[in-house]
């Protein structure tokens, strides 16, 4: 499917002249909206959602009858890419993703065997599809995964731990474990980003949550170079695709050989400097504080402005937060959010 590109977000990735600045929000599709928890009511639970595409496609749709934002997002988890090596992942209330049967040694691996095929995601594509039927390419479309090395750790770790002890003891003490499940989670995802391209997303994204556990060198070799082998091994077509992690900034120098058209920050970072070091070789996401959004009017308008000024003038930035927003935070403080942007990015757009 071709991109449209007339889409101010995409002119915004590609530099191109606009009149102001485009915003998506990421888990945009979610827990902090009433028609979500109703809409996962009727599906039962988290997964069972995931797996209907009708109401999958509902979910991603929800945040765009509210809001006047640039894009949507495919509603799904990135953890759903360990369907194809047949474990069995559970959401459990208050605790997050989990795994009955975590992976810690090569044994574990080799009791896997060859992942299934793709095409055992076709919910998934299903949902694209339908997704991109509704939207009437009203907006674009975004599709995801996670980092080999972001779902690794929970396929280690087995749940969503705050310190992934158990991850960076396994890292330290059995490397070839950790490089041969990289490369296993490597040649599924790229696989499955691939045929979300072919199902019609029009943004391709990769979210690298739990880069920041490594320290540079470590970065480098065990998260990096597996995003840099699946974007050498995709056919985007022109389809641009968006790199996001967390805790980047002691690995900055590490950048310069990534392969992608947008880098998405955390609220650590400032954009002027990001731009500074990478403006001519990225596009720049980001990056509100979210508990910004907690704030009133006043507080939130004089913090939109600080991001934005910090990008400075001219195209090359798509406002988001910093990190996913969480339940906590009422619809009527993004809708806030999104008239502010309206409002006040255009002074930074005149030629």
């Amino acid at each position: 499917m071709e991109n449209n590109t007339d889409h101010i977000l995409i002119n915004a990735i590609k530099k191109k002249p606009i009149k102001r600045t485009p915003i998506w929000i990421m888990r945009q599709a979610g827990r902090y909206l009433p028609e979500y928890k109703e809409t996962k009511n009727e599906a039962g639970g988290f997964i069972k959602l995931i797996r209907n595409p009708e109401l999958a496609c509902e979910v991603t749709l929800q945040p765009l009858r509210r809001f006047d934002l640039d894009a949507a997002i495919m509603f799904s988890d990135i953890l759903i890419v360990s369907d194809l090596l047949r474990m069995e992942l559970k959401f459990v209330e208050n605790r997050g993703p989990v795994f009955d049967y975590p992976l810690s040694t090569q044994k574990d691996l080799d009791r896997i065997g060859t992942p299934d095929d793709v095409d055992k995601l076709e919910y998934v594509f299903e949902t694209i599809k339908l997704i991109k039927r509704k939207l009437d390419n009203k907006v674009p479309l975004i599709g995801f995964i996670g980092s080999p090395w972001t779902v690794a750790t929970y396929l280690i770790e087995g749940d969503s731990s705050k310190k992934f002890n158990k991850v960076l003891k396994i890292l330290k003490d059995d490397e070839p474990f950790i490089e041969c499940l990289l490369e296993q989670i490597t040649t599924i995802s790229i696989d499955y980003l691939q045929k979300q391209v072919s199902s019609g997303v029009d943004i391709t994204m990769i979210f690298d949550t739990w880069g920041s556990l490594l320290n540079g060198q470590e970065y480098e070799k065990f998260s990096l170079k597996y995003i840099k082998k699946i974007k050498k091994a995709l056919d985007l077509n022109n389809i641009p695709l968006i790199y996001y992690s967390r805790g980047l900034g002691n690995k900055l120098e590490y950048l310069d050989g990534l392969d992608a058209d947008v880098l998405g920050v955390d609220s650590s970072l400032d954009l002027k400097i990001i731009k500074e070091k990478f403006g001519t070789k990225f596009s720049i996401q980001g990056n509100l504080d979210v508990d910004i959004l907690k704030k009133d009017e006043k507080i939130i308008i004089e913090e939109v402005e600080k991001v934005l000024s910090s990008f400075g003038h001219g195209s090359g930035h798509i406002f988001n937060l910093g990190t996913g927003i969480t339940p906590d935070i009422k619809p009527e403080k993004v809708k806030l959010l999104v008239n502010i942007l309206r409002d006040i990015s255009p002074k930074y757009h005149i030629e």
